[in-house]
């Protein structure tokens, strides 16, 4: 992760004026058991079918932090990059993401519409799918760790 990324998530307030905001409450979470610093990221669906992408919220051990309280979606998928780290006299990076791929910028805070392929100066890396309502927006509270061991919990809390 580079240095030049921001100490500081942002969110951007328009954001909420794009996405109706539905009487469900739903809350994501992500919380940082390893034992390094952990960058996250976020893609999720719009209206016609296109992903948003959007990072990076930074993650101290043992912090936890709320992604964006005006984002209501019906699934997502998120990635995870710890910061490097020597291990065993080598330089490590860990990366969490399996299943689909998304544009992100590796160097600082982005938000790509089209996120489904490579747009700008982005690349495309891996993505982990969280978890996908059955109506129109996940409801209570979903919250992914980055465990110590390396992989990821997914709770879900107050759904309706």
């Amino acid at each position: 992760m580079s240095i030049a990324r921001s100490k500081l998530f942002f969110c951007v307030a328009w954001v909420a004026c794009l996405f109706p905001i539905s009487a469900v409450r739903a809350d994501i979470v992500f919380c940082n058991e390893f034992p390094h610093m952990v960058y996250v990221a976020m893609a999720y669906p719009q209206n016609g079918g296109t992903w948003v992408s959007r990072g990076w919220l930074n993650l101290k051990t043992g912090a936890c932090s709320l992604f964006d309280p005006a984002l209501r979606v019906k699934t997502f998928y998120y990635r995870g990059e710890s910061e490097n780290y020597r291990q065993a006299g080598k330089n490590v990076k860990m990366n969490w993401g399996n299943k689909k791929q998304f544009a992100i910028w590796e160097n600082y805070n982005f938000n790509y519409w089209g996120a489904e392929e490579k747009v700008l100066n982005s690349s495309v890396a891996d993505f982990s799918q969280g978890p996908e309502a059955d109506g129109d927006a996940i409801s209570g509270t979903v919250t992914v760790t980055f465990t110590v061991d390396g992989t990821t919990t997914t709770t879900t809390a107050g759904a309706k």
